[in-house]
């Protein structure tokens, strides 16, 4: 695990206060929960690492641990311990209040409550508050008589809401002459009172009707009607999904599928020498070089010419590299600083002394040694062979002294270690990630450092960055947002966890059968059940003129790590809120290890021109 000394050397993004400033305390881990309510660390640790040997200490009985066990601890003294005891009880205690109260998550959850209305002669209206956990707060009859919007403000329904800190709404009335089936009248009553929930915060989830001859759910019918099989007709809060009104499950607008045919692609990518190596050469999962047509089909037909594009998930590259032009300005990220390191040497190098990295190169290539070294102690008859592991912490190590020495400059450095990447990623034991090598005899491998192919002229403009993209997307402006996030909880940070290793250098002890590092800080929210709301966030904060938002159709197929974290029926509720959504689609070739084949593997485009 990297250690750091304070606080302040632990990335400004990854930081336990901004990450809940940004994603809220549901986002928080154990020890950065923790980590806040100590505020502050110890001589030599900063408070996340105090905070983690806490949690690893005790567990989860922590919460039951009395102040004076907890004063043991080094940087805990009384008044600390009383806090934090304090704290573990009122916890226990609103826990055990929350968890006695019934928890609707189905409209048959409300069945038995609603019996005593279906055989009354006058209308009751009847509404059910909820907190964010579903958990029932307060039942209130709100009118006896004719439900009719003369007779009911919406601020009748609203005020206990407010009262009673719900988030959310049931309505529910009774029909006294046997149809449970709603009026034109009851339809627009509903949308009436949603709109005004709308205003102040609060979802309205539901209307139920229940008469002598049956029970009936608006939140159910929509769905069907709208033919959103991915939904759980039943379910009124999914975890991990931003929680919708009622009638944000209808869309009012029509949408249709494109497909665009499989192409050549027209790419300025070329192999130029054999001593050179360029931008799509590296194996990786989700690399988008093989559906650059699709992206190129989308732009062409829908967006003007543009000054300005920002691929805020830059992975290798190859989509910021396709539209780099003299003209135009590219914006590219990622958090992981090997892919940084790629991404700065070929769209944000401005420029270089070749001839001086390639006398650099050379010597690096010419380097021999028999003396083992971090890599090959580590990853040595595994990923590489031992001689080749040997030459990589070599490698690695004499960049890191030639920068230090001042021989190299940032740059340089960057477009060396970019060299060596692609160098290892091409002859690494592997079937194209880090997960695991593949257990036979490893071939002899020539092993050779090569000088990147870069468009320095190109990158004038540019601006390359190694942030988490929901605190980037705060900081730029662009004309086209490109959003290509990870689609499942496979994170990136284990599939390449090797060559993040060896670019950050910080030489971490590593555990398991495939030789990982603590990769805790490095984790996405996109593979999280967070990734739902984390991409809520970053559409509601994206300044630009357009949005391309690739993500595929694996929402319900193979394994629950393969599947897709957000669910298409959010991808267009979030999209909607900026503007029309329009879908595009192209066939393709699913990666896997060769065990699988899915089969219908969609590469999807979703457009939105923004008009708020």
């Amino acid at each position: 695990m990297t250690k750091h000394s304070t606080i302040k050397e632990i990335p400004f993004a990854l930081r336990p206060r901004e990450k809940l400033k940004k994603y809220g305390v549901g986002a928080l881990t154990n020890d950065e929960l923790l980590a806040i309510l100590l505020g502050s660390g110890i001589k030599g640790k900063n408070v996340s690492e105090v905070s983690k040997s806490i949690i690893k200490k005790y567990s989860s009985n922590l919460v039951n641990t009395n102040y004076k066990e907890l004063m043991k601890e080094k940087g805990i003294g009384e008044v600390k311990a009383m806090l934090l005891e304090c704290s573990f009880e009122l916890a226990k205690r609103m826990l055990i209040n929350d968890s006695a109260k019934k928890q609707i998550i189905s409209p048959k959850d409300l069945e038995s409550d609603l019996q005593e209305y279906k055989n009354l002669k006058k209308e009751h209206l009847i509404a059910f508050y909820l907190s964010p956990t579903n958990h029932l707060l307060f039942k209130e009859v709100i009118s006896i008589g004719t439900v009719d919007t003369s007779l009911i403000h919406p601020r009748e329904i609203i005020a206990p809401a407010l009262e009673h800190r719900a988030t959310a709404i049931i309505l529910a009335h009774n029909h006294p002459f046997g149809d449970s089936n709603p009026s034109d009248k009851d339809i627009q009553i509903t949308k009436t009172i949603d709109e005004a929930c709308k205003i102040m915060g609060i979802a309205l989830i539901d209307h139920i009707i229940v008469s002598s001859e049956g029970f009936f759910s608006l939140r159910v019918k929509l769905n069907k009607q709208n033919k959103s099989e991915n939904i759980d007709d039943d379910f009124y809060l999914r975890q991990g999904a931003v929680q919708k009104s009622l009638f944000d499950f209808y869309y009012d607008e029509p949408f249709e599928i494109k497909s665009i045919a499989p192409s050549p692609i027209n790419t300025k990518v070329k192999t130029t020498s054999k001593n050179r190596i360029n931008i799509n050469q590296r194996r990786y999962l989700g690399n988008k070089y093989n559906v650059l047509n699709l992206i190129d089909s989308v732009i062409e037909e829908k967006i003007p010419p543009f000054e300005s594009l920002c691929d805020i998930f830059g992975g290798t590259g190859v989509v910021g590299h396709h539209y780099n032009r003299k003209s135009n300005k590219i914006i590219t990220n990622d958090l992981l600083y090997c892919n940084y390191l790629s991404l700065h040497s070929f769209l944000g190098t401005k420029s270089i002394n070749e001839a001086k990295l390639t006398d650099i190169l050379i010597e690096l290539n010419n380097i021999k040694t028999v003396n083992d070294n971090y890599v090959s102690q580590n990853f040595g008859n595994r990923y590489f062979s031992l001689e080749t592991a040997r030459k990589i912490g070599a490698i690695r190590e004499k960049i890191k002294q030639l920068f230090l020495s001042g021989r190299i400059d940032f740059d340089e450095k960057a477009i060396l270690l970019t060299s060596l990447l692609y160098g290892m990623d091409r002859v690494a034991n592997t079937v194209g990630h880090y997960d695991a090598y593949i257990k036979k005899e490893i071939k002899a491998e020539n092993f050779v450092l090569k000088m990147p192919n870069i468009d320095y002229n190109f990158n004038s403009k540019n601006e390359v960055y190694n942030l988490d993209a929901n605190i980037l997307i705060r900081q730029i402006e662009c004309d086209v947002l490109y959003i290509d996030p990870p689609y499942n909880s496979r994170q990136y940070c284990d599939s390449y966890h090797l060559l993040e290793n060896i670019m950050r250098w910080e030489k971490p002890k590593v555990h398991g059968e495939a030789k990982k590092f603590d990769r805790t800080h490095l984790k996405s929210e996109y593979s999280l059940k967070t990734a739902t709301k984390a991409f809520a966030d970053l559409i509601q904060n994206a300044k630009c003129r357009y949005i391309l938002f690739s993500y595929n159709n694996m929402a319900n197929k193979g394994n629950n790590r393969s599947n897709a974290r957000i669910k298409d029926e959010d991808i267009m509720y979030i999209l909607r809120q900026r503007g029309k959504v329009e879908i595009f689609e192209q066939d393709y070739k699913e990666f896997t290890t060769g065990k699988s084949d899915r089969g219908d593997n969609k590469e999807r485009v979703f457009f939105v021109e923004v008009e708020r």
